[in-house]
């Protein structure tokens, strides 16, 4: 086999190490030389890899940029990219069919990206929004050079073309400002070594085809900050405020209003932002692009806060003489407003707003309608001079595995829309960093926590590159990574278990991260009981009937097509099942001697996937009973109810049982409670107890706990 390939990009080279590590690992002998050695037909078998103006090969006019063409002629198969991120493209995909499929499987094939847009939203650790393990384990990681390449190599092979990083103030990490020298604390040793981390990220990215945006919370500054900027410390303590108010209600006390806006309308602060967004772009010119939102600690009215924005981000960008691409965040904001204050000024022609498109609960369904509730895009020409782009957070799972490709590929359908530009995923709760969750086993053998949710990561790149990217892909990687005999019984195990928190969100729903956990149950106000959930609320405008309307219309006798508890009940039974009839199956057919590395720490998620979901069976079921008893008062309807709890009990504490094999109790981030189930046992052992008294006289009631 000989490879001719283009030596001129940093991504071709790279898409040509996979090309030859799959070959060898094929035990297939190659070659590799330059472009302007292939001189026509050969007679040996041969792959020329190439940009199209490379050797003048015509692609069709609708590969677009990073699309390519994959063709054969006699022995050559030709991967002609439209640029030099298509042809890596084109090579990823090479090598994994030869990987998977072996060499004859090499067909013509022509790649485009389905979203433009495809990236991750990462929040950094350093002076995060928030507290919690996540954060504060991640610290040295985010230092680590080989895990930004690491990260960043692995969201190339996946096609994200996008590395957003987030912080509430980088700015006194990344260089120290001729103008106000005294904001950085840092000596030059200390100070050189993030300048090199940011640095290299940004390189790293580039040469990967990832575009890279640094995405800040405006006025918030640190109170080294404001001590270098000659202003009282306390300026810059807010990260206790962050529930704050963002208009001129009378609600904020007048104590912290006062300091917002000593923040907000001190020139020297606005003159201080100029000069580090001015510093940032010029220091960094592998940096693609900034954003930040007209919220957080801003005060005045909407008008007000983006006249600020646009006085100090506008301002910097053409002060920097740099012509950058702008993310402009929704919350707490208004499209209208946005535009006509901010963009119709902006130095730039790529501007973006950015919409949170399933709130914090992206495994829910593909289809949310937040846009169209909020009237998101009221009074502005969306699409025109401004797209959207979708921020998607997964704010549900942070500890098992997932991996639902029909539910991806219908999400990934799902926003494809003129107007939007592409969507950007992660977590304000977690980063997928060094993996501190899990005990220190032997079967732990990866280091990234990326690495253990291979199969998500994979899907949210891969399908919004191509959406039809054929299930046969995944479950020969399965294969190829558990093993040829049980992988199959992985795949069809983890897109079982995969459809438990879709359909508990859908008739729970809670908006917002700290109000809700699914996969812990846990709140900023501890464990949901099962008061919660007689008084839940479905996902909104979706079609699915909550508990109570159910049981009202089951009362009255009405008929619906919306799905229903029952239907949602019978999905989460349905699921269990299966993950349980893959698990017993693999339990059974593994020898013992195989049962370690990611094999065993798989098949124990999917054995915790399983009780989850047998726990939401009943917890719902429950739920549902007692709503039943509120309406008719029969005691069966609450005995059925204690029933379903005891059975969840007993799923429960198998869940906690199997969860602490591997496992390690966190300090989660934006409920601020620690997290293992086995923790939490006498809240759902208490739930029994709420429904044996549920409806009681308040005199013939036990106690709080």
């Amino acid at each position: 086999m000989v490879l001719y390939s283009d030596t001129r990009f940093s991504t071709i080279a790279f898409g040509m190490q996979q090309l030859c590590a799959a070959l060898e690992r094929r035990g297939c002998f190659h070659v590799v030389r330059p472009l302007d050695a292939y001189a026509g037909e050969t007679l040996e078998r041969a792959i020329v890899v190439s940009c199209e103006k490379a050797i003048r090969r015509p692609l069709p006019e609708d590969c677009s940029a990073e699309g390519f063409e994959i063709t054969t002629e006699a022995r050559t198969t030709f991967l002609t990219g439209r640029d030099a991120v298509g042809a890596m493209y084109a090579l990823f995909d090479c090598a994994e069919t030869i990987e998977l499929f072996g060499l004859d499987a090499l067909a013509p094939k022509s790649g485009r990206p389905f979203h433009p847009m495809r990236g991750v939203k990462f929040n950094l650790p350093f002076e995060p929004y928030d507290t919690g393990d996540p954060f504060e384990k991640n610290v040295e990681t985010c230092m680590s050079i080989a895990f930004w390449r690491d990260y960043i190599d692995r969201l190339a092979l996946n096609r994200y073309n996008c590395l957003s990083l987030w912080s509430e103030h980088p700015f006194h990490m990344m260089f120290r400002l001729v103008k106000y020298p005294e904001t950085c604390p840092y000596g030059d040793t200390e100070l050189q070594r993030y300048m090199d981390v940011y640095a290299f990220i940004f390189r790293h990215a580039r040469d990967r085809g990832i575009q890279t945006y640094l995405i800040t919370w405006n006025i918030r500054i640190m109170p080294g900050v404001a001590r270098g900027l000659g202003l009282p410390e306390q300026l810059g303590d807010m990260n206790d405020q962050y529930d704050i108010v963002h208009d001129d209600s009378n609600r904020l006390p007048n104590t912290i209003r006062t300091a917002y806006q000593s923040i907000q309308h001190q020139n020297i602060i606005k003159d201080y932002f100029i000069e580090c967004l001015k510093t940032l772009l010029l220091t960094y010119r592998d940096l693609t692009g900034i954003g930040t939102t007209a919220s957080e600690e801003m005060v005045g009215d909407i008008h007000v806060r983006h006249t600020w924005v646009a006085e100090v981000y506008a301002e910097a960008v053409r002060q920097s003489g740099r012509t950058v691409p702008f993310i402009h965040r929704t919350n707490c904001g208004n499209a209208a407003v946005t535009k006509q204050v901010f963009f119709d000024i902006y130095p730039g022609t790529e501007k973006y707003i950015s919409w949170k498109y399933s709130n914090a609960h992206m495994y829910s369904h593909p289809l949310p309608q937040f846009e169209k509730l909020w009237k998101a895009w009221d009074n502005i020409a969306i699409g025109t001079d401004i797209k959207a782009i979708y921020t998607v957070r997964n704010d549900d799972i942070h500890t098992l595995r997932w991996g639902d490709p029909s539910y991806i590929r219908a999400y990934m359908h799902g926003m494809r829309k003129p107007y939007v530009h592409g969507y950007y995923w992660g977590a304000d709760g977690y980063l997928w960093g060094r993996d501190f969750q899990h005990a220190p086993h032997s079967h732990a053998t990866w280091t990234w926590d990326f690495e253990k949710h291979w199969f998500q990561f994979q899907l949210l790149g891969r399908l919004g590159y191509d959406p039809e990217t054929p299930d046969a892909v995944w479950k020969a990687t399965f294969a190829r990574k558990l093993g040829a005999q049980w992988g199959p019984l992985f795949y069809d195990g983890q897109v079982a278990a995969s459809r438990i928190i879709p359909a508990v969100n859908r008739l729970f729903w809670i908006n917002y991260d700290f109000e809700w956990h699914p996969e812990s149950l846990l709140s900023a106000t501890g464990f949901k009981t099962i008061l919660d959930f007689v008084n839940g609320k479905p996902m909104p405008a979706i079609g699915t009937l909550g508990i109570r309307d159910f049981a009202q219309m089951e009362c009255d006798g009405t008929m619906t097509e919306d799905e229903t508890p029952l239907d949602i009940i019978r999905i989460l039974d349905e699921s269990s099942a299966a993950v349980a009839s893959a698990a017993v199956a693999l339990r059974n057919s593994i020898p013992r001697e195989y049962l370690g590395g990611e094999i065993v720490c798989t098949l124990l998620d999917l054995e915790a996937w399983q009780n989850l979901g047998r726990y939401y069976v009943n917890k719902f079921r429950a739920a549902l009973d007692l709503a039943r008893f509120d309406l008719s008062g029969k005691a069966e309807h609450k005995r059925a109810a204690i029933a379903s709890l005891q059975e969840g009990v007993t799923a429960w504490k198998e869940l906690a049982r199997i969860g602490a094999l591997h496992y390690l109790p966190y300090t989660l981030v934006r409920s601020k409670r620690m997290f293992g189930w086995s923790l939490w046992t006498d809240a759902v052992e208490q739930d029994i107890v709420l429904a044996e008294h549920y409806r009681d006289p308040p005199s013939s009631r036990p106690p709080e706990a």
